[in-house]
């Protein structure tokens, strides 16, 4: 393939997420949910390095309203650094203005688009599938609301999706390293030259000084990363791999633990600067009034049950049942029709949305079968080199061998593991939610941290399908016949309809998810589900 037509799609999904995303973003022109919060604390942060207290609660920005804040501190219980970054954004536009407060979010959601294709391209070495999880990311209902509303979520999302694509560099860097010129009867060494692990670290210290969050994908992959260690030292049957692998997941730690600390409380810095900040008391260190604020916040987020007539039990979260509405606006004065509607709801995409947890599934038992076909193969490959008693057999009475599938090397990327990995980065930042009983007034927008993997499982699954890149010789790894050009062209026809009638979705879409006004029934028409008004 030529150069110039690798580029092509790539530049056609970043212009399709930049529209999407962009387009009209000053509207409406006021506050919507909780921007209330997020973008008054980040206006007054920038003039006082703490957030402050506003004297009222409009949702009007308008002239000096903007920068109406006080010099009190106001308890905020969210980490600064996602309120810093929506405060470049007004650096640039101003406090007067929804481009302002949302420009930020918005260049974050275009941005984890570009992280995704890159993370799905190192999965796969397809483009066909770095643009179709870039694609379907780009015309995720969710994900293109919440990089269209100054909150934290979508910035969260691009730092928890960076903290991704760091730990596969690293996993594929390891891989390297143990595999090129290694000595297979010494043991595997323990690793300390990890620097995108280091990175990951850095970009999970940022997502965790967003919201606290962040943590559960940190903790999540450092599961992952020691628990594939010790597999893979397992099946090298070198000497002590127990042992060895306990010291990895030692040294992991120490390069990543302090490194998320330090990024964590550097984020702090405006406050710790700045004495006049909640919490702050005249000969009372830093560290102490810093901690104890860290308590009342958690005290906050445990004790949190108001009722909402939008929270959503996280049970739903995968099929967006009980989507947050933001915003909505009814009028009939100057209306072209009986009654005009603005609204700004993450109503999903539904074949995204729900065809990716389609996806996800299919990747459960794409691990599945893939550990089922390995096992196959060793009890075969046992079976070959046992050898009872010497016996001469004339070669013409010699039963054909026994066909077998080249093992996988040792520490190769599989589909099963990138499988893994996906499946983790997803049920990440969803069971943490389930477990949680103290908190009952949570929402469906915090679902948008899952976008990016259901995105990813959902690109995954149609490489397989359309056989590409990377994917084109899957079937010897689950046990799959090989197909031919003529078979493939049924599944590949059905790929593309089902990618065109998913961006026709988007566009039906997209008023409800920018606050374009409409009639009434046109409004009506997007309520699929009772959970949807």
């Amino acid at each position: 393939m030529r150069t110039w037509l690798r580029w092509v799609g790539p530049i056609l999904v970043f212009w399709i997420a930049f529209v999407l995303r962009f387009w009209a973003l000053g509207r409406p022109d006021t506050l919507v949910f909780d921007e209330l919060y997020y973008v008054r604390d980040a206006i007054s942060q920038l003039a006082h390095g703490f957030p402050t207290i506003w004297p009222d609660t409009d949702p009007s920005m308008a002239g000096d309203r903007a920068t109406a804040f006080t010099a009190d501190p106001t308890n905020a219980v969210h980490p600064p650094l996602g309120k810093w970054v929506i405060g470049l954004g007004i650096l640039v536009f101003g406090p007067e203005s929804g481009w302002g407060w949302r420009s930020a979010s918005a260049l974050a959601g275009v941005l984890t688009v570009g992280i995704v294709m890159r993370l799905a391209w190192l999965m796969s070495r397809s483009m066909l599938v770095a643009c179709v999880a870039g694609f379907a990311l780009a015309i995720d209902g969710v994900n293109v609301v919440l990089s269209r509303v100054g909150l934290l979520d979508g910035i969260l999302t691009m730092c928890v999706t960076l903290g991704a694509l760091f730990v596969w560099q690293d996993q594929l860097a390891v891989a390297r390293r143990m595999t090129d010129g290694r000595d297979s009867n010494r043991p595997l060494p323990v690793v300390w030259a990890r620097p995108w692990l280091i990175a990951a670290a850095v970009a999970f210290g940022a997502a965790t000084a967003v919201k606290w969050s962040g943590l559960y994908p940190l903790a999540a992959f450092l599961v992952f990363i020691t628990i594939r260690d010790l597999m893979t030292r397992l099946r090298s049957r070198t000497p002590q791999p127990v042992i060895r692998a306990v010291g990895q997941a030692g040294v992991t730690a120490l390069l990543t633990l302090p490194v998320t600390f330090v990024v964590y409380v550097a984020s702090w810095a405006g406050w710790i600067l700045s004495p006049g900040g909640w919490g702050r008391t005249p000969g009372v260190a830093w560290p102490t009034a810093l901690l104890q604020y860290h308590r009342d916040m958690l005290g906050w987020h445990g004790t949190l049950s108001a009722p909402h007539p939008y929270q959503a039990n996280p049970l739903t979260w995968p099929l967006a049942l009980r989507p947050t509405a933001m915003y909505e606006q009814r009028w009939s004065e100057g209306c072209p029709w009986q009654e005009c509607v603005s609204a700004v709801t993450p109503l999903p995409n539904p074949l995204i949305t729900w065809g990716g947890v389609l996806a996800l599934i299919v990747l459960v038992l794409f691990a599945v079968r893939a550990a089922r076909v390995r096992h196959q193969h060793r009890i075969l490959a046992a079976a070959k080199h046992t050898q009872p008693i010497p016996v001469r057999v004339p070669a013409a009475l010699t039963a054909p061998a026994v066909p077998t599938v080249p093992a996988v090397p040792a520490l190769q990327i599989s589909l099963a593991a990138t499988s893994t990995f996906v499946l983790v980065g997803y049920l990440s930042g969803w069971l943490p939610w389930v477990a949680t009983v103290t908190r009952p007034a949570v929402f469906q927008f915090y679902a948008v941290v899952l976008t990016p993997f259901s995105a990813l499982a959902l690109a995954l699954v149609v490489g397989v399908i359309w056989r590409a890149g990377g994917l084109r010789e899957i079937g010897t790894e689950l046990g799959l016949r090989s197909v031919t050009a003529s078979e493939l062209r049924g599944p590949r026809a059905a790929v593309i309809l089902f990618l065109a009638f998913a961006f026709a979705l988007a566009l039906f879409f997209f008023p409800t998810w920018s606050g374009m006004p409409v009639a009434d029934w046109f409004w009506q028409a997007h309520l699929w589900l009772p959970g949807w008004d």
